[in-house]
C-alpha cells in the first residue's frame, strides 16, 4: 500500500507494519523517513539491525539464513535492505517476494532505493512489497515547491510558519535540502519556543551573504560594480570554486530569462515576482535586472555561462575567472563584452 510521506508519522503512530519501501532520487529524505521507521521500531523493541547493500549480483543465501534463524541477543530484529539500483536480479526479486509472503513476525524488513523507474515499479518484487507492506515514494524538491517544503518542516519542528523567512532560507540553501534542513535546525535552535523574531533573522542573513556568492550576485543585480569586484576578488581569494558561482549565476539568469518572458505576455512585475517566490527584499533587486536587460540580453548571458562551464571542464578555451568576472560586470549593466 503506499502511502505520502507526509502520512508516515501518522501511520506509525497507528501501528509498526513488518514491511516497508521508501524509495526516491532525494537520498536525503528517503533516509528522514528512514530513521522515523526505525526509531518507531526501536520503541517497540526492536533491537537488532542488521543491513545488507545489494544489486543484481549479491548473494541472497546469507539474508535468508539470518532471516530464517533466530538471533542470539534480541528477539525482534530490523533486516534493513539496501537496493545500490532497482535492478535486483532474478535471485533478488524471487527473494524478495518469498521474504515478504513468509516473513517471521520477529522480523521487521526495511527496503531502500534511490530512484526507481516505472518499469521497475511494475516488477514482481515491488508489487509484492506493495500488497504485502507500505510503500513511500519520495518525489524530488522543485525549486517552485521549496519554500512550501520548507515551511512544513518547521512546523513539523514546532516553528511558527514565516514566509519572508522560509523565502531567505529557500535562496540561501539553493535547492540543497542538507543546507536547507540544517539552516531549519539551527532556528529551532535559537528560538525553541517556535517564535522567530524576523527581523533579527533576516538581518543575520543579509550580514551571511554580503561576501558570499548570494551577495556577488545581488551586488550584480543592484548594479554595483564596483562591489562586484570587490566580493569577486575575495572569493577568488578564497579559493571559492567556480563552479559554484557558474552554478549559481546559471539560476538566477534562466529565472530572469523565465520572468522576461513572461513580461512580454503583458503580465504584471508584481504577479511574476509572486510567481517566482522572490523574496520580498530582493523584489527592488529583480525589477532592476529585468528592466535593464532584454530577453535577448539574459539569453546570451546563459549562452556565454555555458561556455565558461564547457572551458572549466576543458570542453573549450574560455579563461574561466576572466569570463566570470566579465559576465558579473555585464550583469551589472556595464558593458564589457556581452551586449544586453
Amino acid at each position: 500500500m503506499k502511502i505520502k510521506p507526509e502520512l508516515l508519522n501518522n501511520q506509525l503512530s497507528k501501528g509498526l507494519k513488518s514491511i516497508y519501501l521508501v524509495f526516491g532520487p532525494e537520498i536525503l529524505l528517503v533516509e528522514k523517513s528512514l530513521q522515523a521507521i526505525k526509531d518507531s521500531a526501536m520503541g517497540l523493541g526492536f533491537g537488532e539491525r542488521v543491513r545488507y547493500d545489494v544489486d543484481g549480483h549479491s548473494s541472497w543465501d546469507e539474508i535468508i539464513a539470518n532471516i530464517s534463524s533466530p538471533s542470539l541477543f534480541t528477539q525482534k530484529r530490523i533486516i534493513d535492505l539496501r537496493l545500490a539500483t532497482g535492478k535486483v536480479g532474478v535471485r533478488g526479486s524471487k527473494a524478495i517476494t518469498e521474504l515478504t509472503a513468509s516473513l517471521p513476525d520477529d522480523i521487521l524488513l526495511i527496503v531502500s532505493a534511490g530512484k526507481l523507474d516505472m518499469t521497475q515499479q511494475k516488477s514482481k518484487w515491488f508489487k509484492a512489497l506493495d500488497q504485502n507492506g507500505i510503500i513511500i515514494q519520495h518525489w524530488e524538491v522543485q525549486s517552485e515547491q521549496l519554500v512550501g517544503w520548507i515551511i512544513n518542516h518547521m512546523n513539523e519542528l514546532g516553528l511558527k510558519t514565516d514566509k519572508d523567512v522560509a523565502n531567505a532560507i529557500a535562496y540561501c540553501t539553493e535547492g540543497n535540502l542538507l543546507a536547507t534542513m540544517q539552516e531549519i535546525q539551527k532556528l529551532k535552535i535559537a528560538y525553541p519556543d517556535g517564535y522567530i523574531d524576523t527581523k533579527e533573522f533576516l538581518n543575520q542573513i543579509d550580514q551571511q551573504s554580503h561576501y558570499s556568492v548570494f551577495g556577488l550576485i545581488d551586488a550584480a543585480l543592484k548594479g554595483d560594480a564596483e562591489k562586484v569586484n570587490k566580493i569577486f576578488t575575495s572569493l577568488t581569494d578564497e579559493l571559492t570554486p567556480p563552479i559554484i558561482i557558474i552554478s549559481s549565476l546559471y539560476r538566477e539568469i534562466k529565472a530572469l530569462t523565465a520572468m522576461s518572458v513572461e513580461l512580454q505576455h503583458n503580465e504584471t512585475i508584481e504577479a511574476v515576482l509572486t510567481k517566482h517566490r522572490v523574496w520580498q527584499k530582493r523584489k527592488p533587486l529583480i525589477t532592476n535586472a529585468l528592466k535593464k536587460h532584454s530577453y535577448q540580453g539574459l539569453q546570451k548571458i546563459l549562452l556565454t555561462l555555458g561556455r565558461i562551464d564547457r572551458s572549466l571542464k576543458g570542453m573549450d578555451n574560455l579563461n574561466v575567472y576572466d569570463e566570470l568576472q566579465s559576465v558579473l560586470i555585464t550583469l551589472s549593466g556595464k558593458r564589457n563584452g556581452l551586449n544586453s
